[in-house]
């Protein structure tokens, strides 16, 4: 993963956006409604969050995010321009990283639309996500979300007991 620079634009209906590789997408059946079946309860988003397999964060509202993709951890600029952040993992197993709104959790359909993919080496990557209130003060009103991943020899320890929230849901 040389230079790692993707953004890509996000319209999302629900709460939240997921992040996950190919091989859970293969146990989950078409049109299962997987939100309510595995990924509802918090313990349950919890143990799919330390797992790193279906890695999902609450982004406070619906709306138009711009998810940039880097690589490697934020500078000391980035981290004062984009004060609100969290540390997450994800487990890479077929050279994708798939970005779906958590909605689509309720009728899943293993496609995933090409511009809604990532090209990364498989590996564990820490995920950093950092971000700002928008301008407009409005949460999704195009609003910027960097994603830095920097690759592991192992998952990390994440302590989360419920949903990662980015923002407050």
């Amino acid at each position: 993963m040389k230079n790692l620079n993707v953004d890509v634009p996000v319209y999302i209906a629900g709460m939240g956006i997921v992040f996950h590789s190919g091989e859970i997408a293969k146990t989950i059946p078409e049109k299962y409604d997987y939100l309510k079946n595995e990924y509802w309860e918090a313990a349950k988003v919890a143990e799919h969050i330390r797992k790193g397999d279906m890695v999902g964060f609450c982004t406070g509202s619906p709306g138009d995010y711009i998810l940039k993709f880097r690589q490697g951890y934020p500078d000391a600029h980035i981290e004062t321009a984009y004060p609100i952040g969290i540390r997450l993992g994800i487990c890479v197993d077929d050279g994708k990283i798939y970005i779906r709104d958590l909605y689509e959790l309720m009728e899943w359909n293993k496609e995933c639309d090409e511009n809604m993919q990532i090209n990364v080496k498989n590996g564990i990557y820490h995920i950093t996500l950092q971000t700002q209130i928008p301008e407009s003060g409005i949460v999704g009103d195009n609003q910027i979300i960097y994603v830095y991943l920097n690759e592991l020899d192992e998952m990390p320890q994440l302590m989360w007991q419920g949903v990662p929230q980015l923002m407050e849901c």
